[in-house]
């Protein structure tokens, strides 16, 4: 798994690199962006069998880098939801998000929409 490598990196070769991580189980917002494609929970996205290709890891996207794959994820947490793992990967994926301070964001629209589906008539 690519948090494997992140421990692995951190443990052997640089010790400055920081990023989150907690649980493993896929709930934690160890999250970032792999290969520029997806926006992803470290813990559960298998490294390319092929060696021979790079696997390229950023801080998710559109967000204040902290320190190298740590973002500032204060005005995500402002807006997050009640079922919501807190990952981030569905605002940083939204560029309404990006644009407009005041779009809630993907996160909260799933969340209002769990309540009304869910609600007592």
């Amino acid at each position: 798994m690519v948090l494997d490598a992140l421990l692995k990196i951190k443990a052997e070769d640089d010790s400055t690199l920081s990023y989150r991580r907690s649980c493993r189980e896929g709930v934690c917002g160890s999250c970032m962006n792999i290969d520029g494609t997806s926006n992803t929970v470290a813990c559960i996205r298998s490294i390319d069998a092929d060696t021979s290709k790079h696997t390229i890891i950023s801080p998710l996207p559109q967000m204040f880098v902290i320190k190298y794959l740590v973002v500032d994820l204060t005005h995500f947490y402002q807006q997050h939801l009640y079922e919501c793992i807190l990952c981030a990967c569905c605002s940083a994926s939204c560029p309404s998000y990006w644009w407009d301070e005041e779009f809630l964001g993907p996160a909260a629209l799933l969340h209002a929409f769990r309540w009304m589906w869910f609600s007592p008539s």
